[in-house]
């Protein structure tokens, strides 16, 4: 028994000594070199591309099977060079390879450079054709081998790897598409990595200069990957992915965070974000030409932070936040279906000024607004200067539903206090629902837009204004410096169309306004009216410090729009010792406006004791013309002398009725008085 274990312990020894000895001496006496040929029919036979290896081939098979190669070159379609290598190495441990084990040690790759030509038919130099390999017939009575199932591959044992590290570097890849005739270039590109092995982190780094139209960039990916075969599962960690000008001082674009990838079944989540960076600096170097701004800071702090989930079929980012300058937003979204499109989004945030973001204010602007055909066919094309203002397309595919609260919010100089917005979008129709405090007051609007008929889209509107102070809100508007009092008002309107020019003359609704205890600053109707009245008895006005104020105690009335224009004629407003109504309209298409007011005197004398405007019974209720009119910005207000040439009539025609009436009444009272007794 002894001599049998013997035996075959010196036989095992033997042919592992013969193993060793042949794997040491079969590189010496045979040269791979003598198989270029060979290798480089079976390159093309297997894709179509002509390999030429023009230095040495090396190689090893104990204790590691080791190949090297230097000066290879590809040549694509029509010979075309498609790609040259410098050198490349690599040598894997033979054991191991029985276990499905690859232990590797240095890959490196040396001096690759791809040259990717589509020509102008848009056929790239790389779509090549393998050609048709002969069929080989199975031997009689013997069935041709089964292809492997996929219950086969997957009851096989994953690859376990083990790569003491990868180098490549003198990375150069062109892109010439000269269909478009645009270049793209990635040179100076390199990757180096730690130790791969499975389950256990690494560092990996890639470099690379990308120059594209116009623009030449320095890129940096860099991160520790840890990876789990068998599970399926891949962990990225300080993730770092950098975008940075070519330029002296370049403004750097960083995208951060940590990445998780679960393969079955599919599962991405992790955190990523752009670290904070100057947008305005990182767009001028870039060759963005940015309008002025009304602040010149603006733009100089952005940075955002988002955790996320997705399984390819829905989207979660249960935390969002934005950090533009010092406005900050915070909030989660959703897409149930990412096919689908549907969206649901919350947010909040502080004070948001978009007036930094305007241009800045100059006194000289001037208006370009072109004058139009008062025509309401909302599908007639206005000035080529006009540009639709409606994303019909895009408003048409919208699923959404969304809030979003801020502190504060100004725009064109007014201030919302505690804004809100609540959109739904669906099936081509969107409703915006918007609340906010205003100047001491607030506001409700509820807005309406159909984009379900292409070319013609139908919006409506409604708003309820409540006890909005008129002194505060002329602050941001000061045509309205001239009143003072708090509005109440309510609005509905409706109007379609694309162009701004056609949706204004295709305007439609009513407008109620009320004001309660206002003041008109600019205009003392009291001296008006002693005016007229001294006009009509040919008097001169003897006082000169009549103040610049009228009070009124209420202010009313209903603008009914049609087509663009706001007409009203229910104006009504309560003086100290007079009442106010009014009649007129506003061409909002012109920009013109032709109002009358009438004062009518409720008692004997006018308000003061200016002896030129003493009047007696015959004035009381007569009504005081007074009109303003021309453009909407340069308004003139004053006596109506047509109007005031009828009330004179009126009063003249009734001091003549009067003396008829006291003519008749003398005889006539003697008259009965002689009946009676």
């Amino acid at each position: 028994m002894n001599r049998i274990l013997k035996f075959i312990a010196v036989l095992l020894a033997a042919v592992v000594l013969l193993g060793v000895i042949a794997a040491a001496l079969l590189p010496r006496f045979i040269d791979p070199n003598q198989y270029r040929d060979e290798i480089t029919q079976l390159v093309y036979d297997q894709s179509g591309l002509k390999v030429s290896i023009n230095g040495p081939i090396g190689w090893s098979i104990f204790p590691w099977v080791g190949l090297s190669l230097e000066d290879v070159s590809v040549e694509g379609a029509n010979s075309f060079q498609l790609a040259q290598l410098g050198s490349a190495g690599v040598s894997v441990k033979l054991i191991p390879l029985l276990s499905k084990r690859i232990e590797m040690q240095t890959l490196e790759l040396k001096g690759l450079e791809l040259t990717l030509v589509k020509n102008t038919k848009g056929k790239g130099n790389w779509q090549v054709s393998a050609p048709k390999p002969l069929e080989k017939q199975a031997p009689r009575g013997q069935e041709p081998s089964p292809a492997p199932t996929p219950e086969s591959e997957t009851t096989s044992s994953p690859l376990k790897l083990d790569i003491a590290s990868v180098n490549v570097s003198g990375l150069l890849i062109s892109y010439d598409d000269q269909e478009s005739k645009q270049k793209y270039i990635i040179d100076q590109a390199s990757l180096t990595t730690g130790a791969i092995r499975n389950q256990q982190p690494f560092d990996f780094e890639l470099k690379a200069h990308i120059t594209i139209p116009d623009l030449v960039l320095n890129s940096l990916i860099s991160g520790e990957m840890t990876f789990n075969l068998e599970a399926g599962r891949y962990d990225i960690q300080n993730l770092k992915v950098t975008a940075t000008p070519d330029v002296d001082k370049g403004e750097s674009l960083s995208i951060v965070g940590n990445v998780q990838y679960q393969q079955t079944p599919m599962l991405v989540k992790g955190n990523l974000g752009v670290a904070e960076f100057n947008l305005a600096n990182l767009l001028n170097q870039i060759k963005v030409q940015l309008p002025p701004m009304a602040d010149p800071k603006a733009l100089s702090k952005l940075s955002f932070d988002s955790h996320f989930s997705t399984d390819g079929e829905s989207l979660a980012a249960d935390k969002l936040q934005l950090q533009l300058d010092s406005f900050s937003l915070d909030g989660n979204f959703r897409m149930n279906s990412i096919d689908r499109g549907d969206m649901q989004f919350s947010f909040t945030g502080n004070d948001l000024n978009l007036d930094n973001y305007l241009p800045p204010a100059t006194e000289d602007a001037e208006a370009s607004d072109e004058e139009q055909p008062a025509d309401s066919d909302s599908k007639q094309l206005p000035s080529g200067k006009e540009h639709p203002l409606i994303p019909e397309e895009m408003l048409r595919g919208l699923d959404l539903d969304g809030s979003m609260k801020l502190a504060s919010l100004t725009v064109a100089k007014f201030i919302f206090e505690q804004p809100s917005v609540d959109i739904k979008a669906a099936q081509g129709k969107q409703e915006v629902k918007i609340g906010s405090r205003f100047y001491q007051g607030t506001i409700d609007m509820t807005s309406n837009l159909d984009v379900r008929q292409s070319g013609n889209p139908k919006m409506a509107a409604s708003a309820e204004l409540k006890n909005i102070s008129l002194e505060a809100l002329s602050k941001p508007i000061p045509d309205l410096a001239s009143l003072q009092g708090d509005v109440n008002a309510g609005m509905k309107v409706h109007t379609q169309g694309q162009y701004a020019s056609v949706l204004t003359r295709n305007l439609n609704g009513n407008i109620e306004f009320k004001i309660d205890k206002g003041v008109f600053t600019d205009a003392n109707f009291d001296k008006m009216v002693c005016e007229g009245v001294a006009k009509v008895r040919k008097k001169e006005l003897r006082a000169t410090d009549w103040g610049s104020s009228t009070e009124f105690t209420d202010l009313s009335g209903t603008f009914v729009i049609k087509n663009g224009v706001a007409s009203n004629d229910n104006l009504i407003a309560a003086l100290a010792y007079m009442n106010l109504k009014g009649d007129g309209y506003v061409n909002l298409v012109d920009r013109q406006l032709d109002y009358h007011m009438g004062l009518n005197i409720r008692g004997e004398e006018a308000p003061d004791s200016d002896p030129a405007c003493q009047i007696n019974k015959e004035y009381v209720n007569v009504t005081w013309p007074v009109r303003c009119h021309g453009d909407l910005g340069d308004l003139k207000c004053g006596i109506d002398v047509k109007r005031l040439t009828e009330t004179i009539a009126e009063i003249a025609e009734n001091r003549l009725k009067k003396k008829i009436e006291d003519k008749v009444q003398g005889p006539v009272k003697d008259l009965l008085k002689g009946f009676f007794k």
